[in-house]
Protein backbone atom coordinates (compact mmCIF):
# COMPACT_ATOMS: atom_id res chain seq x y z
CA UNK A 1 0.00 0.00 0.00
CA UNK A 2 1.34 3.38 -0.97
CA UNK A 3 2.02 5.86 1.77
CA UNK A 4 0.39 9.24 1.36
CA UNK A 5 2.48 12.24 2.24
CA UNK A 6 2.52 15.98 1.80
CA UNK A 7 3.77 16.94 -1.64
CA UNK A 8 7.28 18.42 -1.51
CA UNK A 9 8.53 19.95 -4.75
CA UNK A 10 11.21 22.48 -5.57
CA UNK A 11 13.53 24.53 -3.43
CA UNK A 12 10.95 26.35 -1.36
CA UNK A 13 8.80 23.32 -0.64
CA UNK A 14 5.08 22.94 -0.27
CA UNK A 15 4.55 25.79 2.16
CA UNK A 16 4.80 28.40 -0.57
CA UNK A 17 2.43 26.42 -2.75
CA UNK A 18 -0.29 26.03 -0.18
CA UNK A 19 -0.58 29.64 0.95
CA UNK A 20 -3.08 31.38 -1.34
CA UNK A 21 -3.83 35.02 -1.90
CA UNK A 22 -6.89 36.72 -0.43
CA UNK A 23 -10.39 35.56 -1.27
CA UNK A 24 -12.03 36.79 -4.47
CA UNK A 25 -15.36 37.14 -2.74
CA UNK A 26 -18.60 35.27 -2.46
CA UNK A 27 -19.66 32.30 -4.56
CA UNK A 28 -23.03 33.80 -5.50
CA UNK A 29 -24.47 32.07 -8.54
CA UNK A 30 -26.08 34.33 -11.15
CA UNK A 31 -29.57 33.20 -12.08
CA UNK A 32 -30.24 31.26 -15.23
CA UNK A 33 -32.72 32.99 -17.49
CA UNK A 34 -35.44 31.69 -19.76
CA UNK A 35 -34.62 31.52 -23.42
CA UNK A 36 -36.34 31.64 -26.75
CA UNK A 37 -36.27 30.06 -30.15
CA UNK A 38 -33.48 31.37 -32.35
CA UNK A 39 -34.22 34.89 -33.45
CA UNK A 40 -37.17 35.22 -31.04
CA UNK A 41 -37.85 37.17 -27.90
CA UNK A 42 -35.93 36.49 -24.72
CA UNK A 43 -38.96 37.12 -22.50
CA UNK A 44 -39.32 34.67 -19.62
CA UNK A 45 -41.74 31.76 -19.88
CA UNK A 46 -44.10 30.93 -17.04
CA UNK A 47 -45.02 27.43 -18.18
CA UNK A 48 -42.79 24.33 -18.59
CA UNK A 49 -42.03 23.58 -22.23
CA UNK A 50 -41.48 19.83 -21.93
CA UNK A 51 -44.14 19.01 -24.50
CA UNK A 52 -42.28 20.77 -27.32
CA UNK A 53 -40.26 18.85 -29.88
CA UNK A 54 -36.71 18.26 -28.72
CA UNK A 55 -34.38 20.33 -30.89
CA UNK A 56 -31.69 22.13 -28.89
CA UNK A 57 -30.14 23.57 -32.06
CA UNK A 58 -33.15 25.85 -32.50
CA UNK A 59 -33.23 27.20 -28.95
CA UNK A 60 -31.09 30.14 -27.85
CA UNK A 61 -31.21 31.06 -24.14
CA UNK A 62 -30.85 34.75 -23.29
CA UNK A 63 -27.33 36.07 -22.76
CA UNK A 64 -25.86 36.72 -19.33
CA UNK A 65 -23.26 39.44 -18.81
CA UNK A 66 -19.71 38.22 -18.26
CA UNK A 67 -19.50 40.16 -15.00
CA UNK A 68 -22.37 38.05 -13.67
CA UNK A 69 -21.00 34.80 -15.07
CA UNK A 70 -17.69 35.33 -13.29
CA UNK A 71 -19.46 35.00 -9.96
CA UNK A 72 -19.94 31.30 -10.71
CA UNK A 73 -16.22 30.71 -10.29
CA UNK A 74 -15.24 32.72 -7.22
CA UNK A 75 -13.13 30.77 -4.75
CA UNK A 76 -11.17 31.39 -1.61
CA UNK A 77 -7.57 31.88 -2.65
CA UNK A 78 -6.58 31.73 1.00
CA UNK A 79 -7.80 28.15 1.30
CA UNK A 80 -5.26 25.34 1.34
CA UNK A 81 -4.62 23.34 -1.82
CA UNK A 82 -4.23 20.28 0.40
CA UNK A 83 -1.81 18.80 -2.14
CA UNK A 84 -0.91 15.19 -1.35
CA UNK A 85 1.69 13.07 -3.09
CA UNK A 86 0.57 9.47 -3.58
CA UNK A 87 3.34 8.25 -5.88
CA UNK A 88 6.48 9.53 -7.57
CA UNK A 89 8.49 7.97 -10.37
CA UNK A 90 11.51 9.03 -12.39
CA UNK A 91 12.41 7.76 -15.85
CA UNK A 92 12.48 8.51 -19.56
CA UNK A 93 13.74 12.02 -18.85
CA UNK A 94 10.79 13.10 -16.69
CA UNK A 95 9.53 13.08 -13.13
CA UNK A 96 5.96 11.80 -12.78
CA UNK A 97 4.09 12.74 -9.61
CA UNK A 98 0.67 11.29 -8.82
CA UNK A 99 -1.13 13.72 -6.55
CA UNK A 100 -4.48 14.82 -5.21
CA UNK A 101 -5.55 18.39 -4.44
CA UNK A 102 -8.56 20.45 -3.37
CA UNK A 103 -10.86 22.74 -5.38
CA UNK A 104 -11.99 24.55 -2.17
CA UNK A 105 -15.58 23.46 -2.88
CA UNK A 106 -15.72 20.16 -1.07
CA UNK A 107 -13.75 18.10 -3.58
CA UNK A 108 -10.58 17.58 -1.57
CA UNK A 109 -9.01 14.64 -3.41
CA UNK A 110 -8.99 15.49 -7.12
CA UNK A 111 -6.53 13.09 -8.80
CA UNK A 112 -3.91 14.62 -11.06
CA UNK A 113 -0.59 13.91 -12.70
CA UNK A 114 2.22 16.44 -12.58
CA UNK A 115 4.95 15.74 -15.13
CA UNK A 116 8.18 17.72 -15.26
CA UNK A 117 11.52 17.52 -17.01
CA UNK A 118 14.13 15.63 -14.99
CA UNK A 119 17.11 17.98 -15.01
CA UNK A 120 19.38 17.16 -12.05
CA UNK A 121 20.95 20.21 -10.46
CA UNK A 122 19.16 22.60 -12.82
CA UNK A 123 17.40 25.63 -11.33
CA UNK A 124 15.51 26.36 -14.55
CA UNK A 125 12.06 27.87 -14.09
CA UNK A 126 9.67 26.18 -16.50
CA UNK A 127 6.34 27.16 -18.07
CA UNK A 128 3.20 25.84 -16.35
CA UNK A 129 0.73 23.95 -18.54
CA UNK A 130 -2.59 22.34 -17.63
CA UNK A 131 -4.20 19.69 -19.86
CA UNK A 132 -7.97 19.20 -19.79
CA UNK A 133 -9.37 15.69 -20.18
CA UNK A 134 -12.49 14.63 -22.08
CA UNK A 135 -15.83 13.87 -20.37
CA UNK A 136 -14.57 10.55 -18.99
CA UNK A 137 -11.90 12.36 -16.96
CA UNK A 138 -9.31 9.78 -18.02
CA UNK A 139 -5.97 11.45 -17.32
CA UNK A 140 -4.07 8.39 -18.56
CA UNK A 141 -5.16 9.19 -22.13
CA UNK A 142 -3.17 12.42 -21.96
CA UNK A 143 -0.14 11.11 -20.08
CA UNK A 144 1.94 10.43 -23.21
CA UNK A 145 1.23 13.94 -24.49
CA UNK A 146 2.00 15.46 -21.09
CA UNK A 147 5.29 13.56 -21.00
CA UNK A 148 6.31 14.73 -24.47
CA UNK A 149 5.58 18.35 -23.57
CA UNK A 150 7.38 18.05 -20.22
CA UNK A 151 10.51 16.90 -22.03
CA UNK A 152 10.60 20.32 -23.67
CA UNK A 153 11.32 21.68 -20.16
CA UNK A 154 7.80 22.34 -18.95
CA UNK A 155 5.61 21.56 -15.92
CA UNK A 156 2.47 19.78 -17.07
CA UNK A 157 -0.53 18.95 -14.88
CA UNK A 158 -3.40 16.67 -15.90
CA UNK A 159 -6.33 16.74 -13.44
CA UNK A 160 -9.07 14.12 -13.69
CA UNK A 161 -12.31 16.08 -14.10
CA UNK A 162 -15.13 13.93 -15.51
CA UNK A 163 -18.21 15.67 -16.93
CA UNK A 164 -21.15 13.24 -16.91
CA UNK A 165 -24.49 15.01 -17.45
CA UNK A 166 -27.44 13.76 -15.40
CA UNK A 167 -30.26 15.89 -16.80
CA UNK A 168 -30.48 17.80 -13.51
CA UNK A 169 -29.71 21.46 -14.32
CA UNK A 170 -28.69 22.34 -10.76
CA UNK A 171 -26.39 19.34 -10.27
CA UNK A 172 -24.83 19.61 -13.73
CA UNK A 173 -24.24 23.35 -13.39
CA UNK A 174 -22.46 22.69 -10.10
CA UNK A 175 -20.22 20.08 -11.74
CA UNK A 176 -19.26 22.50 -14.50
CA UNK A 177 -18.56 25.41 -12.16
CA UNK A 178 -16.51 23.22 -9.81
CA UNK A 179 -14.50 21.81 -12.73
CA UNK A 180 -13.56 25.30 -13.88
CA UNK A 181 -12.48 26.20 -10.34
CA UNK A 182 -10.49 22.97 -10.13
CA UNK A 183 -8.58 23.98 -13.28
CA UNK A 184 -7.90 27.42 -11.80
CA UNK A 185 -6.57 25.70 -8.69
CA UNK A 186 -4.34 23.56 -10.90
CA UNK A 187 -2.75 26.76 -12.20
CA UNK A 188 -2.37 27.97 -8.60
CA UNK A 189 -0.60 24.76 -7.64
CA UNK A 190 1.83 24.80 -10.57
CA UNK A 191 2.64 28.50 -10.45
CA UNK A 192 3.48 28.36 -6.74
CA UNK A 193 6.17 25.80 -7.34
CA UNK A 194 9.72 27.07 -7.06
CA UNK A 195 10.57 25.66 -10.52
CA UNK A 196 7.63 27.36 -12.30
CA UNK A 197 7.68 30.44 -14.48
CA UNK A 198 4.34 32.10 -13.83
CA UNK A 199 4.74 34.44 -16.79
CA UNK A 200 4.46 31.51 -19.23
CA UNK A 201 1.19 29.67 -18.66
CA UNK A 202 -0.62 27.40 -21.10
CA UNK A 203 -3.72 25.25 -21.41
CA UNK A 204 -4.84 22.53 -23.80
CA UNK A 205 -8.22 20.80 -23.50
CA UNK A 206 -10.15 18.15 -25.39
CA UNK A 207 -13.96 18.16 -25.84
CA UNK A 208 -15.25 18.95 -22.32
CA UNK A 209 -11.70 20.05 -21.50
CA UNK A 210 -11.98 22.50 -24.40
CA UNK A 211 -15.28 23.75 -22.97
CA UNK A 212 -13.58 24.40 -19.63
CA UNK A 213 -10.67 26.03 -21.43
CA UNK A 214 -13.02 28.40 -23.23
CA UNK A 215 -14.43 29.52 -19.88
CA UNK A 216 -10.93 29.95 -18.48
CA UNK A 217 -10.08 32.37 -21.28
CA UNK A 218 -12.64 34.76 -19.82
CA UNK A 219 -11.35 34.37 -16.28
CA UNK A 220 -7.61 33.78 -16.32
CA UNK A 221 -5.31 36.59 -17.42
CA UNK A 222 -2.45 34.24 -16.50
CA UNK A 223 -2.99 32.14 -19.64
CA UNK A 224 -0.70 33.15 -22.52
CA UNK A 225 -1.44 30.27 -24.87
CA UNK A 226 -4.42 27.89 -25.15
CA UNK A 227 -5.49 25.02 -27.37
CA UNK A 228 -9.17 24.11 -27.72
CA UNK A 229 -9.44 20.70 -29.41
CA UNK A 230 -12.84 19.49 -30.65
CA UNK A 231 -14.47 22.43 -28.92
CA UNK A 232 -17.89 23.95 -29.47
CA UNK A 233 -19.52 27.28 -28.88
CA UNK A 234 -22.56 25.44 -27.46
CA UNK A 235 -21.36 22.80 -25.02
CA UNK A 236 -24.75 22.93 -23.28
CA UNK A 237 -26.31 21.33 -26.36
CA UNK A 238 -24.01 18.33 -26.06
CA UNK A 239 -24.83 18.06 -22.36
CA UNK A 240 -28.61 18.14 -22.82
CA UNK A 241 -28.42 15.36 -25.43
CA UNK A 242 -26.73 12.96 -23.00
CA UNK A 243 -29.82 12.65 -20.82
CA UNK A 244 -32.76 14.70 -22.05
CA UNK A 245 -34.74 16.18 -19.13
CA UNK A 246 -38.48 16.79 -19.26
CA UNK A 247 -37.97 20.56 -19.30
CA UNK A 248 -34.97 20.75 -21.56
CA UNK A 249 -35.48 24.46 -22.17
CA UNK A 250 -34.89 25.15 -18.46
CA UNK A 251 -31.85 22.87 -18.58
CA UNK A 252 -30.35 24.88 -21.45
CA UNK A 253 -31.16 28.14 -19.66
CA UNK A 254 -28.97 26.93 -16.80
CA UNK A 255 -26.15 25.15 -18.63
CA UNK A 256 -25.78 27.72 -21.42
CA UNK A 257 -24.04 29.87 -18.81
CA UNK A 258 -21.02 27.65 -19.50
CA UNK A 259 -21.10 28.09 -23.27
CA UNK A 260 -17.98 29.63 -24.77
CA UNK A 261 -19.26 32.85 -26.35
CA UNK A 262 -18.92 35.55 -23.67
CA UNK A 263 -15.74 34.05 -22.23
CA UNK A 264 -13.68 33.70 -25.41
CA UNK A 265 -14.84 37.15 -26.56
CA UNK A 266 -13.04 38.73 -23.60
CA UNK A 267 -9.87 40.48 -24.69
CA UNK A 268 -6.52 39.32 -23.42
CA UNK A 269 -2.85 38.91 -24.28
CA UNK A 270 -3.04 35.28 -25.32
CA UNK A 271 -2.88 33.16 -28.46
CA UNK A 272 -5.46 30.45 -29.19
CA UNK A 273 -5.24 27.38 -31.42
CA UNK A 274 -8.58 25.79 -32.35
CA UNK A 275 -8.47 22.21 -33.66
CA UNK A 276 -11.32 20.31 -35.32
CA UNK A 277 -11.90 16.96 -36.98
CA UNK A 278 -13.40 17.34 -40.43
CA UNK A 279 -15.46 14.20 -39.88
CA UNK A 280 -16.59 15.12 -36.36
CA UNK A 281 -20.17 13.91 -35.86
CA UNK A 282 -20.43 15.31 -32.32
CA UNK A 283 -19.66 18.98 -32.94
CA UNK A 284 -21.41 20.30 -36.09
CA UNK A 285 -19.57 22.72 -38.33
CA UNK A 286 -21.92 25.57 -37.44
CA UNK A 287 -20.83 25.30 -33.79
CA UNK A 288 -17.16 25.05 -34.74
CA UNK A 289 -17.42 28.17 -36.88
CA UNK A 290 -19.33 29.99 -34.14
CA UNK A 291 -16.56 29.26 -31.65
CA UNK A 292 -13.79 30.38 -33.99
CA UNK A 293 -15.62 33.62 -34.80
CA UNK A 294 -16.20 34.39 -31.12
CA UNK A 295 -12.56 34.06 -30.01
CA UNK A 296 -10.97 37.48 -29.59
CA UNK A 297 -7.34 38.23 -30.27
CA UNK A 298 -4.66 36.11 -31.94
CA UNK A 299 -6.08 32.79 -33.11
CA UNK A 300 -5.65 30.10 -35.70
CA UNK A 301 -7.85 27.23 -36.83
CA UNK A 302 -6.61 23.82 -37.99
CA UNK A 303 -8.76 21.00 -39.37
CA UNK A 304 -7.77 17.35 -39.63
CA UNK A 305 -9.04 14.41 -41.75
CA UNK A 306 -10.48 12.53 -38.78
CA UNK A 307 -13.39 12.45 -36.36
CA UNK A 308 -13.98 13.93 -32.91
CA UNK A 309 -11.03 12.33 -31.08
CA UNK A 310 -8.05 14.61 -31.54
CA UNK A 311 -6.34 13.42 -28.37
CA UNK A 312 -4.92 10.41 -30.19
CA UNK A 313 -4.59 11.90 -33.68
CA UNK A 314 -0.85 12.28 -34.29
CA UNK A 315 -0.94 15.38 -36.48
CA UNK A 316 -3.14 17.24 -34.00
CA UNK A 317 -0.91 16.20 -31.09
CA UNK A 318 2.18 17.42 -32.94
CA UNK A 319 0.52 20.75 -33.74
CA UNK A 320 -0.43 21.28 -30.09
CA UNK A 321 3.14 20.69 -29.00
CA UNK A 322 4.49 23.01 -31.70
CA UNK A 323 2.00 25.73 -30.76
CA UNK A 324 2.81 25.55 -27.05
CA UNK A 325 6.53 25.47 -27.83
CA UNK A 326 6.20 28.68 -29.80
CA UNK A 327 3.90 30.73 -27.54
CA UNK A 328 5.49 29.58 -24.26
CA UNK A 329 9.07 29.57 -25.59
CA UNK A 330 9.77 25.94 -24.73
CA UNK A 331 13.09 24.25 -25.46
Amino acid sequence: MRRRGVLHIGVTGLAAMLVQACSEGSSTTPPAGSGSAAGGSASPSTEPQAASTFDPSGYVPPPVALAELKKLYNYDKGSTLNAQLTDKRTGDGVILEDITYSDTRGNDEIPAYVVSADIPGDTLRMPAIVLGTGPDGDRDKLLAEATAIAKMKALVMVPSLPIKPTGDPVADAKVMANAVVAQRRAFDLLIRRSDADGSRVGYAGHHSGAALGAVLLGLESRITGAVLASGTGRFSRWMVKQKVPADWHAYLDSLSRFDAGPYVAASGKRSVLLQFGQQDTIVPEVERAELVAAVAGAKQRKDYPTGHDLASFAAATADRAAFLKQVLRLS
